[in-house]
């Protein structure tokens, strides 16, 4: 990806890319010289602004670790980045998880296989999008997370309940 003239990825990138965490390396070479400037923060705690500090680009990155450990990144313009880092207005396509996790299939990517059926980030994911909107149907949550209908009622569940796995009852019990 990372052209020999060029100190970073940013020009091999397509305007909205995904980037796997770990793998082949592609993380590790595009934040080697991407760096945080602005974080989302609040509910948004995935979301943040960067720029590359050899070319300048600004990206929009969606750190998505739960569902397909992805990097999600949307290039900026400079009047972008600028609404975002002095007025705090950010672009749509990243500002719910829901909106994070479908940018992931329509892009292709397939989401991590769990082999815990009620994986705390499965339940913590179901939960999330339910609180964001409640009227969310069953099917939605299963494709959003990769899953069948019938386990997207069991994290549902688990999750209501504050049972599931060791994990999720532990967190249940501490208030996270």
């Amino acid at each position: 990806m990372n052209q020999s003239s060029s100190p970073c990825c940013c020009a091999s990138l397509p305007d909205l890319a995904a980037v796997p965490m770990g793998g082949d390396g592609l993380d590790e070479r595009v934040f080697a010289t991407v760096e945080n400037v602005v974080d989302h923060g609040g509910d948004a705690w995935w979301l943040y602004l960067s720029q590359c500090r050899a070319c300048g680009q600004h990206w929009m990155i969606a750190q998505e670790e739960r569902i397909f450990d992805e990097y999600f990144l949307r290039r900026l313009t400079v009047d972008e980045a600028c609404r975002i880092s002095r007025k705090g207005e950010w672009p749509v396509e990243f500002t719910s998880y829901e909106r994070v996790l479908k940018t992931g299939h329509a892009l292709g990517i397939r989401p991590c296989i769990f082999l815990e059926r009620l994986s705390p980030s499965l339940v913590w994911t179901a939960e999330d999008l339910r609180k964001k909107r409640p009227d969310i149907s069953v099917d939605e949550i299963a494709l959003l997370l990769g899953v069948s209908a019938t386990q997207a009622r069991r994290l549902i569940a688990a999750a209501s309940s504050g049972r599931g796995s060791w994990w999720q009852r532990t967190r249940h019990r501490l208030g996270w």
